[in-house]
């Protein structure tokens, strides 16, 4: 297939914001849903693909990047503005005539490099079937719930779901019907013993965010998930950082900190690219641009 982008609507998109930027941080003003509803407009018609007999493949992805004070701003009522700028999006594509592969995905993230009332919109199109791992990989169940709320009664949401499936394990066959001859069906294996739980000690991380002060979380749970994914317990809005980065457990009475695999590993007591760490109280260790510090009773 032969696709590209609308270069005349990215020209006029761009002298656009050559004349409103300067504006805007001469007289900075509080940003409004309905600029970013515009943004995103804007994103969507830059950002769409020639197809076959002139159609227009819009993007379904859409990264919204916004000052730390301004991302601030819109946290209390995320979920609600996200609803309505996908129904827009759906009702703008739609008078537009352009294609749409799922309900658009749409994420804000906090950026320390822009200044208050400054956007910045990254728009994608991703495959709308099971395999389109661009359009799962950043919806919370709450999300996931809201979009297909907004949709049509008995429509479907291709492509799209809340975390990454995990395979159907196979039953064991009951015991007395071995189908296969190369398993016998020897006696069912005993459970093994409970052990009981070891009871959690007061603990938290004082979280120091990027120009925007500090935060405390409470570990009030035994595994705690740190990553770019919004389903993590801790959610660091980061490029650098993997969806899934980092875990804190507790076992055997001791906090440990463990690397899940990432591009760049954890920074523990200024010691970067670690993998694995007691924390003791005191530590610190960072992630991204954020830095934490542990504490226990």
């Amino acid at each position: 297939m032969n696709a590209r982008q609308n270069p005349l609507n990215k020209f006029e998109s761009f002298m656009q914001r050559m004349i409103e930027r300067p504006f805007a941080r001469l007289f900075p003003s509080r940003l409004e849903p309905v600029e970013l509803q515009r943004h995103l407009e804007r994103a969507m018609e830059d950002n769409t693909l020639l197809q076959g007999e002139g159609r227009r493949l819009a993007p379904n992805i859409y990264d919204i990047y916004l000052s730390i004070k301004d991302h601030q701003q819109f946290t209390a009522s995320q979920a609600m503005l996200i609803r309505d700028w996908q129904n827009h999006l759906v009702e703008f594509a739609r008078h537009r005539r352009y294609t749409l592969r799922t309900m658009p995905v749409i994420r804000l993230h906090a950026s320390s490099e822009l200044a208050v009332s400054d956007v910045r919109i990254e728009a994608e199109i991703a495959d709308g079937q099971a395999g389109g791992a661009m359009a799962t990989q950043a919806l919370s169940a709450e999300q996931l719930a809201q979009i297909r709320a907004a949709l049509p009664q008995g429509q479907q949401l291709p492509g799209i779901t809340s975390s990454p499936a995990q395979p159907a394990q196979p039953a064991p066959p009951a015991h007395g019907q071995g189908s296969n001859p190369n398993f016998p069906n020897y006696p069912p294996p005993t459970p093994a013993p409970q052990v009981p739980q070891q009871a959690m000690p007061p603990a938290w991380l004082t979280i120091r965010l990027p120009q925007a002060g500090q935060q405390i979380y409470r570990i009030e749970k035994p595994v705690v998930n740190i990553g770019r994914q919004l389903s993590n317990d801790i959610i660091v809005e980061d490029k650098r950082v993997s969806r899934y980065h980092a875990q804190i457990k507790f076992q055997d009475g001791h906090f440990a900190i463990f690397d899940l695999g990432s591009t760049n590993g954890i920074t523990i007591n200024h010691t970067p690219h670690m993998r694995q760490h007691v924390l003791r109280p005191g530590d610190t260790f960072t992630i991204g641009s954020y830095d934490f510090q542990f504490e226990r009773r």
